[in-house]
């Protein structure tokens, strides 16, 4: 594997191991600014592997530690964020991310509530394979920013304009970033190319994750510019991407409307999931039920009539 593949002038992209058997890697972004500089968004996992690509990378750019500007956090999972301690630790780089995310790590680093199983409906039986996956994150791989960002900001990259998008659903601080003048998005997990992320995985928020969600697609899709996502590779029709995900959420809505009686449970059985419901386990099986959770919220308060 190469060390990094240059995707635009000045832009990187470096593929990061990940542990545990699911996606081979994330997608890191070197991206150098008119100084001489560079600036890393989302440097990954927080393995010994993973800090070695970069390493790789900035060696075959010609570059050291010392060169790293700033460090941007699109999320707060590991496999984006995970790595940022040892990255700053390396480089004395700052981290930045969205306020709203610095929020979400400060809560589950307080401890948040798991779910009620017993009002989902879930069986007694699977109730502690559920609650082993529901334990919470180890907080040493969530992100302490120096530096909070807010939807619309400009990035301090020098000779580029990277203006900062907030994109909740995903996670509740979850950002985008859009080079202006390349007309990159860098998509993180909120619009990847064929994965169809979870959202509601920062913990609880105020609004609905899934119309928060439907509200970024349309804003990214509206800029239809070549995605820079977290995971898989670079690909072109955006608007075309983040439409068919608004439609996947809007249709397992409409599945979720259509059995409005009954728990989370009842209701999760009879919708159409990839693998089969009978094959959804751990943390397979927790995410589907809290998805199913999140669209009854949604079919609630209205979401398919705004849709």
């Amino acid at each position: 594997m190469t060390a990094f593949v240059t995707i635009a002038d000045g832009v990187h992209l470096v593929r990061i191991p990940m542990p545990g058997g699911g996606l081979p890697y994330s997608l890191a972004y070197l991206i150098e600014d008119g100084n001489g500089r560079l600036h890393v968004v989302d440097p990954g996992s927080p393995t010994v592997e993973a800090a070695g690509a970069l390493s790789r990378a900035m060696d075959a750019l010609g570059r050291s530690p010392e060169d790293v500007a700033g460090i941007v956090v699109t999320h707060l999972h590991a496999d984006h964020a995970g790595g940022v301690a040892a990255l700053r630790e390396a480089t004395g780089a700052p981290v930045l991310m969205h306020e709203r995310e610095a929020s979400a790590a400060a809560a589950i680093v307080r401890g948040l509530p798991s779910p009620d199983f017993a009002a989902w409906g879930v069986p007694a039986e699977r109730r502690p394979e559920l609650a082993a996956a529901s334990s919470a994150p180890s907080s040493a791989a969530l992100p302490t920013p120096d530096v909070l960002l807010a939807d619309g900001d400009l990035l301090d990259v020098p000779g580029r304009r990277i203006r900062v998008l907030w994109t909740p659903g995903h996670t509740p601080g979850h950002l985008c970033l859009h080079d202006e003048e390349a007309d990159l998005v860098f998509t993180g997990d909120h619009v990847l190319p064929t994965i169809n992320s979870g959202l509601g995985l920062g913990g609880p928020t105020p609004s609905n994750p899934i119309a928060d969600y439907l509200v970024g697609l349309r804003r990214i899709g509206a800029l239809d510019s070549r995605a820079l996502p977290g995971h898989e590779e670079p690909f072109t029709g955006l608007a075309e991407r983040t439409a068919a995900l608004a439609e996947h959420h809007l249709g397992r809505a409409r599945e979720v409307a259509a059995h409005p009686e009954g728990t989370v449970w009842d209701v999760a059985r009879t919708l159409t999931w990839t693998g089969g419901w009978d094959a959804l386990r751990g943390f397979t099986l927790l995410s589907a039920l809290a998805q199913t959770a999140l669209h009854r919220d949604f079919v609630a308060l209205g979401g398919l009539d705004a849709g």
